[in-house]
Order: C-alpha cells, then structure tokens, then sequence
C-alpha cells in the first residue's frame, strides 16, 4: 500500500473537518487506486453502539451520525478497512486501521502547528 505524503494527508483531515467528507473520500480512493466507498449515516443493526463500521458487501462506510460524517478519526479508520477489503488484503486489524488514522491526524496537527 502506497503511503501518501503530508501535505495531501493534512488536506484530507482539513477536507473532513470542513464537512467535505465526499471530496476526501473521492481524494483518497484516486490516490490509493480504488473504488470510492459509499458513505450512510445509519449504522447496520449488529453494529449500532459503534460510531462507525465498513460493510464490504456493499461497499459502504456506515455511520451512527451526521456528526461522525466529520470526524476524521472515524472515517479515516473505515476508509482502512475499504482500501483492505477491495485491494483483497486481509485482516484489516483495528490496530492497523486506527494508526492509518492517526497517522493522517498526525500530519495534519505538525501543519497546523507549523509557524
């Protein structure tokens, strides 16, 4: 899985943060060569006390509510789970997708800060 440089992992975090989680989304799955996910506010019923939840058979980023669709967090740790499910990888370990996710919040807080 390619790695994606700072400057675009801080623009996704300020994109999803801007309530322009589909521009970042369409962003990320360019970058990462896949399909883009859809993205639901509703979580499917077995997971209804998560904030989030990815259900590959349909491709689709769930979320418990409109608020989670701006939570970078979330989205970033689902969008890890789609990039491993359609790219046929597997296991994609909590662990793993929460890193990914925080790996882009890292690069986002260094820009931020920077002078």
């Amino acid at each position: 899985m390619e790695t994606a440089d700072p400057l675009f992992k801080a623009k996704i975090v300020y994109l999803i943060l801007s309530k322009d989680t589909s521009e970042a989304l369409q962003l990320l799955s360019s970058h990462y060569g896949v399909v883009e996910p859809k993205l639901k506010v509703g979580m499917p019923k077995r997971y209804s006390k998560n904030p989030g939840c990815y259900v590959h058979k349909n491709r689709t980023i769930h979320v418990s509510c409109r608020d989670i669709l701006y939570n970078p967090f979330v989205i970033l740790h689902e969008f890890y789970h789609h990039l491993r499910s359609v790219s046929n990888a597997q296991g994609g370990i909590e662990k793993y997708a929460d890193g990914f996710a925080k790996d882009y919040l890292q690069a986002y807080r260094k820009l931020k800060h920077q002078p």
